[in-house]
């Protein structure tokens, strides 16, 4: 029963065989035999005595007392039937107080959070608002996505089909952290959550919207070199997108790139185009057809593909006309392809004329004279109504005079048969020679030194340029037989020999080296003076067998003069 109100609260009364309590905190006096406790240490603490009305805990009836380890001292456990408890046989020791049973914590209380909160943390693409949900499996799961997506598969994706799947991934964030956020949240909190992720979401997008200006520009500058076909300054500018741009823009990425490549791939057609200034027509066709590669899978870079067309053309005509006939021919064989490529045949009209007549001139002064015709008559046939054509033809009547005379002098210093030249039996004509008419044809005369010896040196031309035949004359052979002789052999001594004096007869074939035709052809036979007193003659195996039977008479150089002349002097 409860004391009346305003009364001091009782201590309880024991039971019925325990001592009257004393003070709370005070020990009965301990036996004789038991140990005194140490004193406390210096600095220890005494603990506060009980509050006023404590109650000793007393065991439950029945309560066993576990057994101390071996050599641990025996508590005292105190019994109904009386107070204090009777003190252990070994050592004193306080009473011994069961510990308060273990409250487990309740389990902690999901963080309430935001919806607008959350859904704008995730619009950061840094899944700041799955992080501030304490949903952090979800967090590092979607950043790793998110930077696997913008760090690795836009950049070398870089299409708008990527940009599209990025936009839908962050649409994903946003709504799966509005559903995936609890509420209610207490006003401050909601107020700082908000703050946190709108914050977070206006960097980013603050972020990727200057990059995007960025890339802009730069991709307007890249556009305006297109249109001016100035691939230097599109690789400048191109040359300034970093990561952060090909994440914020995709397609200027991929644009970008293609421009490279295609600026690239026209560099490398300029550069063999300028090595094919040289003549080479396999650089040009490689040169060509990396122009026409690009034209055909890289729309949009015709204006670069025509000024790599026109730095080409700039370069013609080359200092060598005949290069420059070379490339345009080249030109003109070209198949066309209905692109830009085909205006090189522009270039053709302007400069193929005067090539042509460069280059005749050229192979003229190399003296390469069917070559210098071969330019000439090209000129005429394609050109006939242009300037040069009237030199075209001077030079090709030239040509052939040259033609004409290098043939001839081939002929003349080749071997034909009888130790004659070759023009001897294949003739050929020298426009530019003196026509065969009055008064000393001069002569070339081939074939047989000792009858030619006997003519006047005035007959005879230095060259084919002064001279007006071309004679051939044959070995000597046997003639008409003049007159007979008996010799005797041993100084005089020996048997008698006849021996019968012959002409010497000629084979005689001469031309007019200006048609080529024969002028003369017949045999002769020069005469002259016969039985000398002696004759030589040259023994066998040094027996005398006197004189050969048949022997040439000594010729008269007046009579092969006389001869000759008939034909020679006119």
């Amino acid at each position: 029963m409860p004391p009346p109100e305003g009364q001091p609260q009782q201590p309880p009364v024991p039971p019925a065989g325990w001592p009257q309590p004393q003070d709370p905190w005070q020990q009965p006096p301990a036996p004789a035999s038991w140990q005194q406790q140490p004193p406390p240490p210096a600095g220890w603490q005494q603990q506060p005595p009980p509050p006023e009305g404590w109650q000793q805990q007393v065991p439950p009836p029945g309560w066993q007392q576990q057994p101390a380890p071996p050599g641990w001292p025996q508590q005292a456990v105190p019994q109904q039937g009386g107070w204090p408890p009777q003190p252990p046989q070994q050592g004193w020791q306080p009473p011994l107080t069961p510990p308060p049973p273990v409250v487990p914590a309740p389990p902690r209380e999901p963080k309430k959070s935001d919806r607008l909160a959350i859904a704008a943390g995730n619009a950061s693409f840094l899944s700041v608002g799955y992080f501030m949900a304490r949903r952090g499996g979800w967090g590092f799961l979607t950043l790793i996505v998110s930077f696997v997506l913008l760090f690795f598969v836009v950049p070398s994706v870089h299409t708008v089909l990527i940009e599209i799947v990025a936009v839908l991934w962050w649409l994903a964030l946003i709504v799966h952290g509005f559903f995936l956020a609890k509420g209610p949240v207490e006003p401050a909190a909601k107020l700082r959550q908000r703050g946190v992720g709108i914050a977070a979401a206006v960097a980013a997008l603050l972020v990727l919207g200057l990059l995007r200006v960025q890339a802009g520009d730069i991709g307007q500058t890249v556009a305006d070199a297109k249109a001016s076909g100035d691939c230097k300054h599109a690789m400048d500018s191109l040359d300034k997108v970093w990561l952060g741009l090909r994440i914020a823009d995709a397609p200027l990425a991929a644009e970008g790139d293609d421009t490279v490549s295609a600026c690239r791939e026209l560099t490398a057609a300029g550069t063999k185009l300028t090595d094919g200034l040289s003549g080479d027509v396999t650089d040009l066709n490689t040169g060509f057809n990396q122009i026409g590669t690009v034209l055909a899978t890289r729309p949009g870079h015709e204006k670069m593909a025509d000024a790599v067309v026109d730095g080409f053309l700039a370069g013609l005509p080359v200092q060598d006309p005949c290069t420059t006939v070379t490339i345009t021919d080249w030109i003109t064989k070209r198949p066309k392809t209905g692109n830009t490529l085909d205006r090189s045949v522009e270039a053709v009209a302007k400069h193929e004329p005067a090539a042509l007549l460069g280059c005749g001139d050229k192979y003229m002064a190399a003296e390469q004279w069917t070559s210098a015709k071969a330019s000439y008559q090209s000129l005429i046939q394609a050109y006939p109504a242009d300037a040069g054509k009237a030199k075209a033809v001077a030079g090709i009547a030239k040509a052939d005079l040259a033609i004409e005379l290098a043939t001839v002098r081939e002929k003349l210093e080749g071997t034909g048969t009888n130790s004659q030249p070759a023009y001897c039996g294949s003739p050929a004509k020298y426009s530019a020679a003196k026509a065969y008419g009055k008064g000393v044809n001069k002569a070339l005369f081939f074939g047989n030194d000792t009858e030619s010896g006997r003519l006047p040196k005035t007959w005879s031309a230095s060259d084919v340029t002064n001279a007006t035949l071309v004679v051939c004359i044959g070995d000597d052979t046997r003639g008409a037989s003049v007159q007979s002789c008996s010799y005797r052999s041993n100084f005089g001594t020996g048997p008698s020999y006849k021996v019968t004096f012959h002409k010497v007869k000629v084979a005689v074939k001469a031309y007019e080296i200006r048609t080529g035709r024969v002028v003369f052809n017949k045999t002769m036979q020069f005469g002259g003076s016969s039985c000398p007193s002696t004759v030589s003659y040259t023994s066998t195996l040094g027996s005398d067998l006197g004189p050969p039977s048949h022997m040439d008479v000594k010729v008269n150089a007046k009579d092969v003069k006389t001869q000759f002349q008939k034909f020679v002097v006119k």
